[in-house]
């Protein structure tokens, strides 16, 4: 098959599973990591692999890094695919296969499980989700290849040009929900994305993170952000004051029950939602000016 991928990964400090994702990966692709200023040995574990390694003077931000990857890339197709995942050894052909059959489509994406085994799908953006959108008819199995309304910037299978075209992952977004956004303009595009169901990945959600108190923090403050992003980008009505202290109550309430990981996460909202009242007038990404954070 002629069609040429590039496989693009993002690190930050991941050299503890990275090698595995990649190593998964068939010889011929263009493998292109780009970390995000790691201070872990990645040099060592990337040590005979063929990959090209592009290494940034800080850390730039999942999206960023992606789109520096891109822009480095010389394949007909990218496959973006984080550290945490691992494919099957005919997904990319799987993939490949998906692309002659429907040569109208530029976008594609594999059938993601957990290591469990569950079935790793959401039925909409975190747009739509915003919007009051509802969400069409769960999905809890796949039968066959279908259209979805969302990929997973985990790994999917993007045509370069058109990728390049759309300006990549909005660079405004830090962390969570870059691959929302790119979902919801490739559909303001009329881009079909189809799941490929012969193609599948493994997805050990949440492997790539720091497992530290503090940093769990910082992934919902970049996470509240990231929603008040959205929020204004697409005009989705929104009070932060009444969200913040609908979350300042739950922080009490996980106070009184001593459920530390909900506590943890709701500081973090807490400071995302603060830097979103302190500049409510803000276009760009609070943390642009804070680079040192976990980015998967």
């Amino acid at each position: 098959m002629s069609r040429s991928i590039s496989a693009v990964t993002v690190t930050y400090n991941s050299a503890g599973i990275v090698r595995e994702a990649l190593a998964c990966l068939p010889d011929g692709p263009e493998i292109i990591c780009v970390d995000n200023a790691s201070t872990d040995d990645l040099g060592s574990v990337l040590q005979g692999l063929p990959v090209r390694r592009i290494d940034n003077g800080r850390n730039l931000g999942f999206g960023c890094a992606c789109n520096i990857g891109a822009a480095a890339a010389s394949g007909e197709f990218i496959l973006f695919i984080n550290p945490d995942v691992r494919v099957t050894p005919r997904s990319i052909d799987a993939l490949l296969e998906a692309v002659e059959r429907y040569p109208d489509c530029n976008v594609f994406s594999p059938r993601t499980t957990t290591p469990k085994g569950r079935l790793w799908f959401r039925d909409q953006t975190e747009v739509d989700r915003l919007s009051g959108t509802p969400p069409p008819m769960r999905v809890r199995e796949i039968a066959g290849d279908c259209c979805v309304r969302f990929v997973d910037g985990g790994i999917f299978l993007i045509r370069r040009s058109l990728f390049l075209e759309m300006g990549g992952f909005d660079e405004g977004i830090f962390l969570y929900f870059e691959d929302d956004d790119l979902s919801h303009r490739l559909r303001q595009r009329n881009e079909q994305m189809i799941l490929v169901s012969d193609a599948h990945a493994i997805h050990d959600v949440g492997n790539s993170v720091e497992r530290s108190a503090l940093a769990r923090i910082h992934r919902h403050r970049a996470k509240a952000q990231s929603e008040v992003y959205l929020r204004r980008k697409y005009k989705i009505p929104f009070k932060p004051g009444r969200a913040f202290v609908q979350s300042l109550a739950k922080a009490s309430f996980y106070c009184l029950t001593l459920n530390r990981d909900r506590l943890l996460n709701t500081l973090g909202r807490l400071l995302g939602l603060s830097e979103a009242i302190r500049n409510p007038t803000a276009s760009g990404y609070a943390l642009k000016s804070d680079r040192d954070r976990p980015v998967r």
